[in-house]
């Protein structure tokens, strides 16, 4: 390895790949981190060019240990992910402060490749992979400019650099589609990698869904086989919650999952497959009622789906669903559960639910009865409801009266439970957005939502939302609609539909950019299902596709060689066979005649350049000095005293221009 300094006109590509490498990651690392990466190349570039204070052995020691306890207080460990990739990046940036000879640069270059890999440990999106090709290729050509530090300039490298890494995609292809997989998506995370996920939590407390729906990241992606059902039977079943302590839901953790579901269906069924985001929780969302389990799948008595761990990749399943159904009866155990209230229930709660029951001859009219106790007694639906105490659903139902769909879920539930009706809380999904870009539906964390269940004897589970009492437009258009109502001043419910569409009518700038976002997303998701999802079971569909029937290990293993030999065999075909050199002049004066031959001056094979342009000058005057200065130009470049680069552009734009 050459030790001896390298052109520090070669640290800048340096520093420049190294920005390049560092820069997606300060999306996702302590902001001092990057800064000390920052600072290492500033610090490096005053000492070359500004005469800076050049710190020794022993300074650099010290500042080392100094970062190796930041990191560990920062991240409470130096193994993981997140206190991996700081050290990597921070003394990186320390590294710069010592670099001198070759090896030095090169080491520092692979550490960038890392820096780069690394990167997909936090995201595997389209523009991180663009964004990573664009590194490799800025770090390739500080490779090149350290090889060759005087011989190219910076396009000129650049370009190399472009067309090594274009020379490098049929290898790549290769080794994409053959390389044998196990199950799983391309690449896999380590396990803190979505430790700052939100999904749906498993419980509700005052909040926790309204927290949720401030988040416009996408919770998954539905692609239905046909027309999708309406807007308002989009009820996306997530969990169901019957345990209450009087401030919160929690699920009942004792339920056994089952192999089979029992209930009645009472429509069409409806198909569709499901794009599920990473969520770091084990909830599979479906479509009120699923009829069916997915693979890997776990079916639980209140209907709801759960994977088999918490989802930390993204997760693609099939489902099918009937939106119209009967369920059966109920046990002991769940009768006694779904009625379940705590002591400390506020008397005014059991005092209106009491009343209710009297007045009324059946559960529907109770339920009735609370439905028009929220229409008739000024409730508002707000995004911004204000916090409540130790007894929420007391404060909620007679002082505060403003809240969000979780509020009225858990008062509706708990005033049927007060009336001796059996009754839960479902949290999941309403609603969504459908991309017409790739006609699927898009479902945001910010579409979360709470509606509630009553148990009746002729009818089994009946859903119950009384958020729609309230604001039927969050029911009718979407939690989007809400907020762009919210924004104009509309009050909720006031407004006839046709107002309503009026004042969500998109204006130019709106209509253009929603559907960019579309298109982009749609990008997005065919990047997902073609590169990032290519795991084990979609390379055997694709491979059997192709008529490989046996897709084994050594088998794959085997068609990677080959296929690889023949790719290396072609590229030493293209290296080793003889080449015709063409001297760049010549190449452009035969440009140039080639022009004239279309006008009808031909060259002859024995006739020279000048000899050429006098007989041609006979027959096209006016070209005649066009013609005269090209000639000197070819015979000054190629027979002349040795030119530069300059000159042969200067003769290069001059046939370019030529015009006969």
């Amino acid at each position: 390895m050459n030790s001896a300094p390298v052109d520090r006109r070669v640290l800048l590509s340096l520093i420049a790949a190294g920005a390049m490498a560092v820069a997606p990651h300060s999306f996702e690392l302590p902001p001092w981190i990057i800064a000390v990466f920052a600072l290492g190349g500033v610090w490096r570039y005053g000492i070359e060019f500004l005469r800076w204070y050049r710190p020794g052995g022993l300074v650099r020691f010290g500042l080392m240990l100094l970062l190796l306890v930041a990191v560990f207080r920062q991240f409470h460990t130096l193994l993981g992910r997140d206190p991996g990739m700081a050290l990597l990046i921070t003394l990186m940036g320390l590294k710069f402060l010592e670099l001198k000879t070759a090896r030095d640069f090169f080491v520092g270059l692979f550490v960038f490749y890392l820096i780069i890999l690394g990167s997909f440990l936090y995201g595997q999106s389209l523009w991180l992979g663009g964004w990573a090709l664009f590194a490799t290729a800025a770090s390739t050509a500080a490779l090149v400019h350290l090889t060759q530090p005087t011989g190219l300039d910076m396009w000129r490298r650049l370009r190399l650099s472009g067309a090594m890494l274009a020379k490098a995609v049929p290898l790549m292809l290769i080794v994409y589609l053959l390389f044998p997989r196990i199950s799983g998506t391309l690449w896999g995370l380590p396990a803190d990698a979505h430790s700052g996920l939100t999904g749906m939590p498993d419980s509700m407390q005052p909040g926790s869904i309204r927290h949720l729906s401030e988040s416009s990241e996408i919770a998954f992606r539905v692609s239905f086989d046909g027309t999708p059902p309406p807007l308002r039977e989009l009820y996306w079943r997530g969990l169901v919650l019957t345990d209450f302590d009087g401030r919160g839901w929690q699920r009942n953790a004792t339920q056994a999952a089952k192999q089979e579901v029992s209930f009645f269906p009472l429509n069409e069924s409806v198909s569709y497959q499901v794009t599920l985001e990473a969520s770091n929780k084990p909830w599979m969302p479906a479509l009120d009622l699923p009829a069916t389990r997915p693979k890997g799948a776990r079916y639980h008595p209140d209907f709801t789906l759960e994977h088999r761990a918490p989802i930390s990749e993204r997760l693609n399943y099939s489902v099918t669903s009937y939106t119209r159904y009967r369920t059966g009866a109920l046990d002991a155990t769940e009768h006694a559960g779904a009625l379940s209230l705590p002591r400390n229930l506020g008397p005014r709660v059991r005092a209106l639910a009491a009343q209710w029951q009297q007045e009324s001859s059946g559960p529907l009219q109770v339920a009735q009865a609370a439905l028009d106790y929220f229409r008739r007694e000024n409730f508002v639906y707000t995004l911004s409801p204000p916090l409540l105490g130790d007894d929420p659903v007391d404060e909620f139902l007679f002082d505060t009266r403003r809240g969000f769909c979780e509020h009225y879920a858990s008062a509706f539930v708990a005033l049927m439970r007060a009336a001796g009706i059996p009754s839960r809380v479902v949290v999941g999904y309403l609603g969504g957005e459908l991309n017409t870009a790739g006609n699927y539906m898009i479902v945001r964390q910010s579409d979360a939502h709470a509606w509630a269940e009553i148990w009746l004897a002729e009818r089994g589970w009946v859903r119950v939302d009384p958020t729609g009492a309230i604001a039927p437009e969050r029911i009718e258009l979407g939690i989007d609609a809400v907020r762009r109502l919210e924004l104009q001043g509309v009050a909720l419910g006031s407004l006839s539909s046709e107002a309503v569409q009026r004042a969500l009518a998109l204006g130019w700038f709106e209509f253009i950019a929603r559907h960019t976002r579309w298109y982009w997303d749609y990008t997005n998701l065919a990047w997902y299902r073609w590169v990032v999802d290519y795991g084990k079971e979609r390379q055997e569909r694709f491979l059997t596709s192709l008529g490989l029937d046996d897709i084994s290990w050594s088998r794959l293993t085997g068609l990677l060689f080959v296929g690889a030999l023949l790719v290396m065999l072609v590229y030493a075909f293209l290296l080793l066979r003889p080449k015709k050199s063409v001297d760049p002049a010549l190449a452009l004066y035969l440009r140039f005649c080639r022009q004239l031959a279309r006008a009808g001056m031909v060259r002859a094979p024995h006739e020279g350049a000048i000899d050429f342009a006098h007989r041609c000058a006979h027959r096209r005057p006016d070209l005649k000095n066009r013609m005269d200065a090209i000639t000197e130009h070819y015979v000054r470049v190629r027979y002349g005293q040795p030119t530069g680069a300059d000159e042969l552009r200067a003769f290069k734009r001059e046939v370019a221009t030529f015009r006969v």
